[in-house]
């Protein structure tokens, strides 16, 4: 028998059998049985699973909702194999996408040792196109069982795979950084091939004692400040650069990501099978939530401020249909949350501009299109797990890189015209987060914009101005040192759990500390969406409605920015709506698992208007009358 491939030679895109559980939202395998009449447990040792059937129909275990994506050639040589124990014969079977009978089966024997099993076979007059399901058939075991340790499909011609470099910035997440590590360290692909390099962006958390002791193979980079993002994939890239000897992939992965064995190797198969891929990205999933899929790549709008995710959080089994059917999709930019690229396109492109943060792998991969004339493309086999999503990134003072980034992304890609398009849209944001009090993050957006004219790029000392609370009692506590009294009433707008998304009730949670603060205090809960509900909280229900004639709706807003009620409105940090945020003359907005508190002051409001027309005359006499200098941010 010849020797069984080592793991990453696997087209199966997750082979292993050693899985926590089975059920209809495994992402991996699946069971395709109906009947109660069977068990299938975790092999004690960790490593596969045991089956046992008390039926007459079989058990059908599925290569799941990532692992179906089998794409094999036409007339060429594959393996297929197998190791396992079985106290009866059962069948391994290749069925094509769509095709209810099997394209190929096997019958396997019986063994009571630890036996490795495989085939030689080829793919005739089939499209190449659709993937195949890999399916375990087990009939009635007789009171004995199957113990599956793995599957492997393989190409008998397959070629050695390259060496790739990984890097990874961080900052003070060292405990994030080491749980990455080891995972590499366990990845599926030899070990000598990968080169790991930590770029270090002056974290004070103990980072460096942390990777001599436990990772002493790698690679650390030293900033002597924190770049951000770009600034230390910056040094990445020039570390590569000057290597005598640069290996032809490299992969970089945010520092508080999570992978599993088969992250990279779907990445660097993607990228030898098409000459014309440059970037390969992977599927970024929701690790509080490990079937939902959080985004997979997107584009960039060429006509306004922003980009569009594909995917944005939805549950793996309902997008089934789409992913079937579709191995790699080409996309505007991949995420450097984790992608894999040629080395060789640093030589034409350049490096990062200097961004700090947001936007800039999204101007670096538009870039590579540009400038190259091949693809960015995400591979849907790539998995990896993110944290730090939702709630706990409000964003607040990543609104002046996004304004500052964006201006300069479409400035130098699309002319006049377009930036001073995304300019007004920038102006209109600012005022938005005005008008509904958030004076910090209107700042923010100003400061943008005015760093953009003066070329002024990479990081920027932020300070936000709003109160912290971190309960209601200290928003109680605010709010009777200004008013000399408890708030009368406090509208409780209902879209904090949908905000957090984790389970927990913070509504009830909120209003809760409100009746022992004061149970006098009126709660109001209230609703942009009518569901028919009546108060769940508090003492009545308000279902925010807005009248169909402009004018009457222009009137409500404005007599609400100016002319506020006393009392307190509690919300999500999402929530931008100008008649909620204005319902009180304190909000309280819930971000991070604590509260940013804003009061009324409508002095600072129309002093912030007036200097807003100033700023907006003198930015439009610049793009107008001189060119501005962007080239403090090239990359090049």
């Amino acid at each position: 028998m010849s020797h069984t491939p080592d793991p990453w030679y696997n087209l199966l895109a997750y082979p292993d059998l050693d899985i926590d559980e089975l059920s209809e939202r495994s992402l991996f395998w699946q069971i395709e049985s109906h009947h109660p009449f069977y068990m299938i447990k975790q092999d004690g040792t960790g490593k596969g699973i045991s089956a046992a059937n008390f039926f007459h129909e079989p058990i059908i275990l599925k290569s799941g909702f990532w692992g179906n994506r089998v794409y094999l050639e036409l007339e060429r040589n594959f393996r297929i194999g197998m190791t396992y124990t079985s106290s009866v014969r059962f069948y391994l079977a290749l069925y094509q996408y769509g095709n209810p009978t099997p394209t190929l089966f096997w019958v396997l024997d019986p063994a009571a040792e630890l036996f490795e099993w495989e085939a030689e076979f080829e793919i005739k007059d089939l499209s190449p196109k659709l993937p195949f399901h890999v399916k375990l058939i087990i009939p009635d075991t007789k009171g004995g069982e199957i113990r599956a340790k793995g599957i492997f499909i393989c190409d008998t011609a397959s070629e050695p795979l390259p060496e790739v470099m990984v890097g990874i910035v961080t900052y003070n997440r060292k405990e994030y950084l080491a749980e990455l590590l080891k995972q590499i360290e366990e990845m599926a692909y030899p070990s000598e091939k990968i080169k790991v390099v930590v770029v270090n962006n002056a974290s004070s958390d103990g980072t460096d004692a942390m990777l001599a002791s436990r990772f002493p193979g790698v690679t650390v980079l030293k900033n002597k400040e924190n770049l951000g993002g770009a600034g230390g994939f910056n040094t990445f890239f020039r570390y590569l650069i000057n290597l005598e000897n640069r290996p032809p992939l490299a992969w970089l992965i945010d520092d508080d990501a999570q992978i599993d064995r088969y992250t990279l190797i779907h990445l660097v198969r993607v990228l030898l099978e098409n000459e014309a891929f440059a970037v390969a990205g992977s599927v970024m999933m929701d690790l509080q939530h490990p079937s939902v899929v959080y985004e997979s790549g997107g584009s960039l709008y060429h006509d306004r401020f922003g980009w569009k995710a594909n995917i944005l959080h939805r549950e793996a089994r309902d997008l089934q249909h789409i992913i079937d059917m579709e191995r790699v999709w080409e996309v505007g930019y991949a995420g450097a949350y984790s992608f894999a690229f040629r080395t060789n396109v640093l030589d034409k492109v350049g490096i990062w501009r200097d961004y700090f943060l947001h936007v800039d792998d999204s101007e670096w991969c538009h870039r590579i299109q540009k400038l190259t004339g091949k693809k960015v493309v995400i591979s849907n086999d790539s998995l990896i797990w993110h944290v730090l999503q939702g709630a706990r990134k409000p964003f607040t003072f990543l609104r002046y890189y996004e304004t500052r980034n964006f201006l300069d992304f479409f400035s130098v890609y699309s002319g006049k015209k377009a930036t001073a398009k995304v300019l007004l849209q920038c102006i209109v944001m600012s005022i938005r987060q005005l008008i509904i009090k958030r004076r910090d993050l209107f700042s923010f957006h100003l400061s943008g914009i005015e760093d953009f004219f003066e070329g002024r790029f990479g990081k920027r000392e932020i300070k936000r101005s709003a109160i912290g609370a971190k309960d209601m009692k200290a928003v109680f506590a605010e709010y009777e040192a200004v008013k000399n009294r408890k708030p009368e009433v406090v509208f409780l707008v209902r879209e904090i759990n949908h905000y957090v998304n984790d389970g927990i009730d913070y509504e009830a949670k909120i209003a809760e500390e409100i009746r022992e603060l004061s149970p006098q205090t009126k709660i109001v809960e209230v609703s942009l969406h009518w569901d028919g509900a009546t108060p769940r909280l508090g003492d009545a229900f308000l279902h925010l409605t807005y009248s169909r004639r402009r004018i009457i709706k222009l009137f409500k807003q404005m007599w609400k920015i100016f002319f506020h009620a006393e009392g307190i409105v509690v919300l999500p940090f999402w929530n931008e709506a100008i008649v909620p945020n204005n319902f009180a003359c304190l909000t309280a907005v819930y971000e991070d698992k604590q509260f940013s508190l804003y009061w009324t002051d409508r002095k600072a409001l129309l002093k912030s208007l007036f200097h807003v027309v100033k700023r907006v005359v003198s930015w439009s006499a610049k793009m107008l009358l001189k060119p501005y200098d962007v080239s403090a941010s090239s990359g090049k």
